[in-house]
């Protein structure tokens, strides 16, 4: 699995995930190869990597891993694909279904103002649901679906336009 990390606030760093042997992962950071192995150990981890074995403590937060081990401290960012390519190319201001199913919820409406990372939609496909957060601050133009129904992949959830763009009276 190819992603990219963000060490604390430092630049994004090209990481691959691969398993190896039963128990071990093979990790590539920045074309350098990594053997890991992360087991868990009372109310922490224990990681070995290469040939040094840790306690490590870790808290998650979304997309944002805290990081206790080696007598330091960080952060490290899981940067999405799918979110990278969006956020590089010409974004739209409609955020569209990654898959088929149903809306559960409908979090906000028409003229609220959202922030990034807000929730918009609940929607669930294939038994599972997933959370559509807003990608950038803005106003919601429109709710396209409402609870209850279905849709096919790419359909429009929600449409936002930027908070500029919106007159304040």
């Amino acid at each position: 699995m190819a992603l990219q990390v963000r060490i604390d606030d430092g630049a994004p760093r090209d990481v691959v995930v691969t398993r190896i042997e039963n128990r071990y992962a093979a990790i590539w950071i920045d074309g350098k190869e990594h053997r890991a192995l992360l087991r868990p150990v009372g109310a922490a981890f224990e990681i070995c990597l290469d040939d040094h074995t840790e306690p490590i403590w870790l808290v998650v937060d979304r997309d944002v891993v805290f990081i206790h081990a080696f007598g330091r401290s960080w952060s490290a960012e899981v940067i999405d694909p799918a979110e990278r390519s969006a956020l590089d190319g010409d974004q739209t201001d409609v955020i569209t279904a990654p898959m088929p199913g149903m809306v559960i919820t409908v979090a906000v409406e028409p003229g609220e103002a959202v922030t990034a990372g807000q929730p918009l939609v609940i929607i669930e496909s294939m038994k599972m649901q997933s959370e559509i957060v807003a990608w950038r601050d803005g106003v919601v133009e429109r709710v396209h679906l409402q609870v209850g129904e279905t849709f096919d992949r790419g359909a429009g959830l929600v449409e936002l336009e930027p908070l500029d763009s919106v007159a304040v009276s």
